[in-house]
């Protein structure tokens, strides 16, 4: 992956210890969508697999397992552990997980991490000394709101930081892509940096939207991709990147996009007090702010304006 070295470095020196039958370093890598983290890591383990084929791992993502009993679930399954999901108990899960984890090193990456509902994951997970954890979420303050012993457990790990990527590492990872992927001479230098300009950093849009764009140009028989199809491809692009955000909102977020799409622009008091009236077990203010800003990095809604007198509304 281009631009990002110095990160891959990082995490692959963290996880080193575990080949030495040392305890390794859990790892929080954090950063905007679109910025390389998910891919960077499992990059990263599966080098680390290759060299050391005695590694087990498994990944987890916070939106599609996210109790506790899908969560050792997913990993068992990826430790190519076979698993009859009627009539397992999660603590049965929890002891298949826990035998392996005393046999062999093992790396966990738990992505979209603040999306898993149980906080008793990030307990467990806190406690098997010879597993190297990587959390991996949108913001830094993931530990801000759980238990103390969570905290207590994590204060020892490592923050890994990706950047938004900057015009010119867009336009280089888009170049990547044309060389590779796309014939010579296919999309102007000018195009590219037309993508670069409008992704806000966000790797996965600019590539997506080249994706379309060239599946468009051949559809319709172009030896060249035109500037318009870059543009439609682009709003598409960023319209799916959309969706998909979306569908990964939790209940509690899913309430307050509500709020906003029926009022607009909503001052945080009256955003808490009609989501408190509408959701069965609704969280803290502190929490709500939490989730408000996950949904801006997400490209979801506007903040404007300071703590005194903020207001929030959908993104265009």
């Amino acid at each position: 992956m281009l631009h990002r070295g110095n990160e891959r470095q990082v995490i692959a020196d963290n996880l080193r210890p575990i080949l030495e039958g040392f305890p390794p370093i859990d790892m929080l890598i954090y950063g905007p969508p679109g910025t390389g983290k998910s891919a960077m890591a499992q990059y990263v383990v599966e080098e680390l697999k290759k060299h050391s084929p005695q590694v087990l791992s498994g990944t987890v993502d916070g939106f599609g397992q996210p109790s506790r009993f899908e969560v050792y679930y997913k990993l068992l399954r990826d430790m190519n552990e076979f698993v009859m999901r009627d009539g397992t108990s999660t603590e049965k899960l929890v002891d298949m997980f826990e035998e392996k984890a005393r046999k062999q090193p093992m790396v966990v990456v738990l992505d979209e991490v603040d999306q898993i509902k149980d906080e008793k994951v990030l307990f467990d997970m806190s406690r098997y000394q010879k597993v190297a954890v990587i959390l991996i979420a949108n913001r830094r303050d993931i530990f801000a709101s759980l238990d103390d012993r969570i905290r207590s457990s994590f204060s020892g790990i490592e923050e890994i930081r990706f950047k938004a990527y900057d015009e010119k590492e867009l336009v280089d990872i888009l170049e990547d892509r044309v060389k590779y992927g796309l014939r010579n001479n296919s999309v102007r230098s000018r195009e590219l940096q037309k993508i670069a300009s409008h992704a806000s950093g966000d790797a996965r849009i600019a590539i997506n939207s080249l994706k379309l764009a060239a599946q468009k140009a051949e559809t319709k028989g172009l030896k060249e991709i035109p500037g318009e199809l870059i543009e439609e491809s682009f709003s598409t692009a960023v319209e799916q990147n959309k969706s998909v955000s979306l569908q990964k909102l939790n209940d509690q977020q899913k309430a307050l996009y509500k709020v906003l799409k029926e009022r607009g622009e909503v001052r945080p008091g009256e955003l808490y007090e009609v989501y408190e009236s509408q959701v069965d077990s609704p969280r803290s203010k502190r929490s709500m702010r939490r989730y408000m800003k996950d949904m801006h990095d997400k490209g979801l809604v506007d903040i404007r304006g300071s703590t005194q007198d903020r207001i929030y509304s959908l993104q265009d």
